[in-house]
């Protein structure tokens, strides 16, 4: 391919003109299928002449090819990106690739950042498969080149090269064994001498990259496992100290002069954090005790423990006190990385004494310090109060925060080493407490406040215990150190004592005062018209905590309307699942007083539904193929869950009228454009939500409503794209189903449109050859739940390919037909429904097959004596009172099934003698259905789950040996014997006690009575005297009295 024609192809791409660009996209669409494409591109990117902007273009348009076309596993939106790379091409792409970096890192530095994902792509599809060995030494060779650039590109490589190992342990790699020792002194005497030397290239900013991939490389091989050479004392020794020069060495007045958010970008801040980072994760995966470690590398945990981590820990104090007195810098992951690496010291016996003696040095000149909110949090918590509330108030944490580390660091502490560090902590925040409350004005005191409340609220649980030595004092901690802050000025510490709040639900208050003091501070803050946003969902939370008191429930009912308005607005300001998750509550505590305005609730929910689907949608729709970087995806995570939260809220409500048939209906109309958004754009995040919507709406009305067959359109029209889901979340789908099937039966019958919708459905479910058991068992709950539903007016078409998919599924499941119940059972189910409703069609087509004798076998001698639901009983009575009345004896005859006549007047005496102790038993669970599941279990709540003299401290000299006990624990687990002699605890075979029957949930047959169905067609059976003579010849006198009994019931 001509090189120049492509370069204006790329050029023309980035024209303004309309026109032009339309145009050379079309020719790049054609270019891009023609042989030696990719090596043209290549070409250009390496050219020195040609202009950066359409280098970059040919870069992005490389990458994306490589990413989508070199193995073909990925598919991409953009057309221009279908295409599969050709075998012949790709030793090409190789042959040049690292030589257009080397010319990329010389020249055109930004076109590197969008190679190296394709670098990635290539190095991981070919090295594992011996189609790239060349690249391992050649790589060695750019780094022997004393060309800068070119090393770079060669650690590059070298980095993608063992990136192929990271999630390997020792026994599948062990080439890798061979590969360190040829190949990694060289490499640590590249990175001691060449790279890091004496601090001299501090400030060049390529060499900073280049020792953060040796780091990298380190991390790949020991991620996953420790490569046995990396352990010996004399290898591992000489990485960690090249670790440890890293981490020491002092960062330039060029870099420190730098802004916070460019120094923390800088390669040599981000080779320390590489360096912080792996020996953490040594320590934490290879040198410490837990019952989930894996490995065991005692040898290396003893040299790890005894030879490097003190001098490690020594290092690491001195730089906290270095960052303590501001004449260390440390970025925010270093900080991540020392308190996480000092967490995990707390918790390991051996290295706790190290720890303990400097606790209290480390809670107030570290923890303390570090949870004091920053000029740049104060400024958030005014102009973005939503970034705030994620950022301050939630507990969770992306980007190594330091104070989330120091959280963790004093919640680990407290727990794990409480008799050492829990009452110092409580005399030291009360203390700052006391001393903030006397100057509360002053700008300092202030954020000193805040750092205390959020150690109070770290700490609330453990104090809290019963058998904590402050268990007595919580109350008046509370009162006389944090309620004070509810009248602060400073709206922060307004939200902070909401929040520490929101965890007092279940504490016991002795004064009724402070509970009542408590109340009004939440409900004043909550309804408080300064629209602060943070102090209002706190305050939220807060109320959430006490809904369920009666003290509360009172004042709150009286004033639960506005209340409830006031949580739509905040939630319509924020993506949070936690307003919604408050708002559940207010409808599901007070429905009655809610009711007068539950469609008006609705409306809103809805509206704001469609505002978070509509961003969702949106953003599922994103071109990944316009981006560079991957960190520039959207994450809409909170949007998701905001948004599932408010569509659980809208059932709430729903229910909450479950004796209003009028505004259950209004409500279904209400809900209607939210299932349609969903329905018409695809969005399965939210099937569910939908089907149980539909779910309760159906069983409350016990009908099916003009807007409920309209989502079923909907629904239809979704399952008919190529790319539907519908079939996919079947299981979930079946909620809705099935009441369409219960509710909608005479319009089913009536209509096929609505039948041949569940029939498109099946159809698309039970094509999918990769289905599992589990996967299976819906498809033909679907199948046999339309075949009652449409009883005898079924099309012959729907009933042969139930029958035929039926028994294909039971043939190549032959094996375990015993062993996989809810398969057995739910499979069997559709041959039996079509029994019931249209006999000698279902025995002829299973004769045709040469089915009868295994079905009937395995269904007289296997399923029906174990049967133990109501619903199988009930159809497998229906199915033989159907066969034998309904086919003519000559009809049975010609197909030898006489003696299946016999048999089944036995088996009919059986399923209605069992019937009546299956309907006892679900009645039962039907009456405790609504009852506490869990009243049995007594809930920790503020309880310790040990004592707290137990607390996992292991100061006193004689106690338990941890790691002992830990052993003990993992034999244990290793010699565990079941009944059957197993080790196995997962061999769990199933039962007929397993398969589950949920006691509201309507069935298809729940109207048949099989008592009147007996009495309906014995008539017809005693009528001709040769089958009825058949029928009780095997009949035992009992067998004939039950019968009497039953006839005469």
């Amino acid at each position: 391919m001509d090189p120049s024609a492509l370069l204006q192809c790329f050029a023309g791409t980035l024209d303004h003109n309309h026109d032009v660009r339309t145009e050379a996209e079309s020719q790049l669409k054609m270019a891009g299928k023609t042989p030696g494409f990719l090596g043209a591109c290549l070409d250009i990117i390496s050219a020195a002449d040609v202009p950066e902007n359409i280098k970059l273009s040919a870069a992005l348009y490389f990458k994306n090819k490589i990413l989508y076309g070199w193995s073909g596993k990925q598919h991409g939106r953009n057309e221009l990106l279908e295409i599969t790379v050709d075998n012949d091409e790709k030793p090409v792409v190789k042959d040049m690739f690292v030589k257009a970096l080397v010319q990329s890192s010389i020249c055109s530095p930004n076109c590197m950042r969008l190679l190296q994902p394709a670098l990635t792509t290539i190095v991981a599809e070919e090295y594992p498969r011996k189609q790239w060995d060349s690249l391992l030494s050649s790589s060695f060779e750019l780094l022997s080149s004393n060309d800068v650039n070119s090393a770079h590109v060669g650690l590059l490589c070298l980095s993608e090269i063992f990136r192929t190992y990271r999630w390997k342990d020792n026994d599948s790699r062990q080439e890798l064994e061979h590969l360190i020792m040829q190949y990694f002194p060289p490499l640590l005497e590249f990175a001691s001498n060449t790279l890091l030397g004496e601090g001299g290239n501090i400030d060049n900013a390529k060499v900073g990259d280049m020792i953060k991939l040796v780091l990298k490389i380190y991390k790949f091989v020991t991620y996953h496992d420790l490569p046995f050479t990396l352990q010996r004392p004399d290898n591992f020794i000489a990485w960690a100290n090249l670790h440890v020069a890293i981490i020491q060495l002092p960062l330039s007045p060029q870099i420190l002069a730098t802004d916070r958010t460019s120094r923390k970008n800088q390669p040599w801040v981000k080779a320390k954090k590489w360096a912080y980072a792996n020996v953490s994760r040594l320590f934490q995966r290879y040198a410490s005790t837990s019952l989930s470690r894996k490995f065991s590398y005692d040898e290396f945990k003893a040299l790890f423990l005894q030879e490097f981590l003190p001098q490690l820990l020594q290092l690491y104090f001195q730089q906290i006190e270095q960052w303590s007195n501001q004449s260390l810098w440390l970025s925010d992951e270093a900080i991540h990385h020392v308190l996480g690496f000092l967490e995990q010291a707390v918790v390991q016996k051996a290295t706790w004494p190290l720890i303990k003696p400097f606790y209290p040095i480390l809670l107030e000149y570290v923890i303390y310090p570090l949870l004091c909110p920053t000029q740049e949090s104060m400024e958030t918590f005014e102009s973005d109060p939503q970034e705030y509330i994620h950022r301050n108030l939630e507990t969770w944490d992306d980007e190594y925060s330091p104070d989330f580390a120091a959280l963790s660091l004093l919640t680990t502490c407290v727990s794990k080493r409480g008799k050492t560090t829990l009452k110092p902590t409580v005399v030291f925040v009360t203390d700052k407490l006391k001393a903030n409350l006397t100057e509360i004005d002053v700008s300092e005191k202030v954020v000193e406040a805040e750092s205390s409340l959020r150690i109070i609220s770290n700490i609330l649980d453990r104090l809290c215990q019963k058998n904590s030595p402050f268990a007595n004092d919580v109350e008046n901690i509370l009162v006389s150190l944090v309620f004070p802050y509810f009248h602060s000025p400073h709206q922060f510490l307004k939200a902070r004592v909401c929040e520490i709040c929101s965890k007092l639900g279940d504490y016991q208050f002795k004064n009724e005062q402070t509970l009542q003091t408590l109340y009004n501070e939440i409900i004043s803050c909550f309804m408080e018209e300064s629209d602060c946003l943070p102090v209002e969902l706190l305050a939220a939370l807060a109320v959430q905590a006490f809904i369920n008191v009666p003290e509360f429930q009172v004042p709150i009912s009286a004033n639960v309307v506005p209340m409830t308005q006031k949580l739509l607005r905040i939630s319509n300001e924020i993506e949070s699942d936690a307003v919604s998750g408050v708002l559940q509550e207010f409808v599901e505590c007070f429905a009655e007083q809610l009711q007068p305005f539950g469609i008006e609730l609705m409306n809103d929910l809805v509206q704001q539904f469609l505002k978070l689907a509509i961003d969702l949608n949106d953003s599922s729709n994103f071109d990944i193929n316009n981006i560079s970087d991957y960190k520039d995806l959207p994450d809409d995570t909170e949007k998701q869950m905001a948004a599932l939260g408010i569509l659980s809220t809208a059932i709430s409500i729903l229910l909450s009228f479950e004796n209003s048939h009028d505004i259950v209906k209004s409500l279904e109309q209400s809900f209607y454009p939210a299932a349609e958004f969903i329905l018409k754009n695809g969005m399965e995040d939210f099937y569910r939500e939908v089907c149980e919507f539909l779910e309760n709406s159906t069983f409350l009305l016990r009908d099916v409503t003009p807007f409920s067959w309209k989502i079923l359109e909907l629904i239809g029209e979704c399952n008919r794209i190529d790319e539907s889901m519908v079939a996919f979340y079947l299981e979930d789908f079946m909620l809705a189903f099935n009441n369409y099937l219960v509710y909608g039966q005479e319009e089913l019958r009536k209509n096929s449109f609505y039948s041949n919708i569940l029939f498109e459905v099946y159809c698309k479910a039970a094509a999918n050859e990769d289905s599992s058991i589990d996967e299976i068992i819906p498809v033909f709950e679907l199948s046999q739940k339309l075949v009652l539903a449409l009883g005898s007016k079924i099309p012959g078409e729907l009933l042969a390919r139930f029958l035929k998919d039926a028994l294909k599924a039971i043939s190549d499941e032959a094996a375990n037909l015993k062993k996989s119940i809810a398969f057995t059972v739910t499979s069997f189910n559709v041959i039996i429904a079509c029994i019931a409703c249209c006999p000698w069609d279902t025995l002829q087509f299973l004769g045709s097959q040469n089915a009868l004798e295994t079905f009937f076998n395995l269904w007289f001698d296997f399923l029906i004596p174990n049967y133990k639901r109501v619903y199988d009983i009930k159809l497998s009575t229906m199915a033989l009172l159907s066969m034998v009345s309904e086919v003519s004896t000559s009809n049975l005859q010609s197909l030898s099934l006489g003696p299946v006549i016999a048999k089944s007047s036995a088996l009919i005496v059986k399923l209605l003698t069992t019937l009546p102790q299956a309907l006892n038993l679900l009645e039962e669970k039907r009456k405790t259905y609504s009852s506490d599941e869990f009243g049995g279990v007594n809930e920790a709540g503020w309880e310790d789950l040990g004592d707290y003299d137990e607390g996992g401290d292991d100061d006193d000299s004689d106690g338990p040996d941890e790691e002992d006990y830990l052993n003990f624990l993992n034999k244990e687990a290793q010699d565990l014997k079941f009944v059957d002699g197993g080790n196995d605890i997962l061999n769990h075979t199933e039962g007929f006690e397993d398969l589950d029957e949920d006691p509201l949930s309507g069935s298809t047959i729940d109207s048949v009575n099989v008592y009147e169905v007996l009495k309906h067609v014995m008539p017809a059976i005693q009528s001709e005297a040769a089958k009825y003579q058949l029928f009780t010849s095997n009949l035992s006198q009992e067998d004939q009295q039950t019968y009497v009994d039953l006839l005469n019931l």
